[in-house]
């Protein structure tokens, strides 16, 4: 595939997302029992932030993009936020600054470095032209099944049916 045909953004959304949760997870992890709970409870603030920003899925340039569950209600707020939630070379620095302190405990460790991944693959995006756009669910059509079927079900020949009966050959029957 050639190098500008290639989408960058979805990788990266569903990187980052994952990401987030991995932060999460971490974060929760070290609060329990790893001493500098301080990062932990910042993985855990700043995973929330990357789900909250992450979850909406941008359009894809073919328009075939498969939406989240209840993304529509995000959608508004991310316009609201325009131009600094559809730019992705704002998230690109913003993921790169917020996955600096996770490195400093080490269960919040594998989402930092997941971030910065994500950061990354954004910055790829950017350079590529991306950015984030409202995705449109399509219009489905009403189906209606009050018409009877217009063409008939599909049936064998007549003589594939005679053949299966044993009634075929011309009237030859090798038995008598």
């Amino acid at each position: 595939m050639p190098e500008g045909n290639q989408e960058w953004a979805m990788w990266a959304n569903e990187h980052a997302f994952i990401s987030g949760v991995v932060m999460i997870m971490g974060g929760i992890t070290g609060t329990i029992g790893f001493d500098g709970y301080q990062f932990a409870i910042y993985s855990i603030v700043a995973g929330l932030i990357v789900c909250l920003l992450e979850y909406a899925r941008s359009c894809r340039r073919k328009g075939s993009t498969v939406e989240r569950r209840f993304q529509s209600f995000l959608q508004p707020v991310m316009m609201l936020g325009s131009p600094i939630t559809t730019n992705y070379y704002v998230r690109f620095v913003l993921y790169l600054v917020l996955c600096i302190p996770c490195a400093f405990q080490l269960p919040t460790v594998i989402g930092g470095i997941s971030l910065l991944i994500a950061a990354l693959i954004y910055f790829k995006a950017a350079l590529g032209g991306e950015s984030w756009t409202t995705a449109k669910a399509p219009k489905r059509q009403k189906t209606l099944t009050d018409r009877p079927p217009v063409n008939p079900p599909p049936r064998p020949p007549p003589e594939a049916v005679a053949h299966k009966n044993g009634a075929d050959n011309n009237g030859y029957d090798p038995n008598n």
